[in-house]
């Protein structure tokens, strides 16, 4: 299965424009979770019209960063699966995805990301195994400081010895004219394809398979839930941040 979480504070009406964007992908997804810290945020609207989920955070104060932690955190997976992390001006060609996926067909490889210019939204397939390796060293997926997103994502990678394939060349990424705020200063996004790291150590066969194959999903309406002290996840009919209540994809 191939997840994308869209972490859409403050994006607005723009992120009708990534989402259809994902829906064309030549590779489809199985489930697409827009994040948003409030219900009234202008981004829930366009989301829910898209037929797309809609997850609230919970006292998030750490920006898309937080917002991350949180769904990921949330939302069950397998370990083979893989998660589309892209920002809410991030327009995807319709082959990224699935030159993504024909990346990973290394197993040695944990993310992959789109090449991109300066102004353009950041976006890379990342291994669920190998965010699940960052959370049990660092103790949460995203760094939540002053050095975070995607390029902070690519060191603690490196640190755990995966590779990074490299960056996805395909024209016509595009990003909104007027970039989505991203909180306070320190919290944008880099990219990950910006480090470059030394070649790691083979990693052992076992992790994770090239790719998952598609399969078909419906939205599901969701329920409040709580969660526990050790962040137990919901189960699998019901995937909720933390005891917020969800905006489920309209029918």
């Amino acid at each position: 299965m191939i997840i994308a979480v869209v972490p859409a504070l403050r994006a607005g009406a723009r992120i009708g424009r990534t989402l259809a964007a994902l829906r064309r992908q030549s590779r489809p997804l199985e489930r697409i979770v827009v994040v948003c810290d409030d219900a009234a945020d202008a981004a829930v609207a366009p989301a829910l019209d898209a037929g797309t989920e809609v997850l609230l955070t919970v006292d998030n104060a750490a920006h898309e960063a937080g917002a991350l932690n949180q769904v990921l955190d949330a939302v069950r997976m397998a370990p083979e699966d893989l998660v589309l992390v892209l920002d809410a001006d991030a327009e995807l060609p319709v082959q990224f995805l699935e030159e993504a996926v024909t990346a990973l067909r290394d197993r040695n490889v944990g993310a992959v990301p789109v090449r991109r210019t300066p102004g353009e939204g950041a976006a890379a397939v990342v291994r669920r195994q190998a965010l699940e390796e960052v959370r049990a060293a660092f103790g949460r997926y995203w760094d939540e400081g002053a050095v975070t997103g995607h390029g902070r994502l690519a060191l603690d990678l490196e640190t755990l010895g995966w590779r990074l394939g490299a960056p996805v060349s395909v024209p016509g990424l595009q990003a909104d004219d007027a970039p989505a705020d991203r909180g306070a200063a320190g919290h944008e996004a880099a990219v990950l394809g910006a480090v470059a790291p030394e070649p790691a150590e083979p990693r052992p066969a076992e992790h994770g398979p090239a790719a998952p194959e598609p399969a078909e999903h419906e939205p599901v309406v969701h329920t409040p839930a709580a969660e526990g002290p050790e962040h137990a996840r919901a189960p699998e009919d019901g995937h909720v941040v933390a005891a917020r209540p969800v905006v489920a994809a309209a029918a």
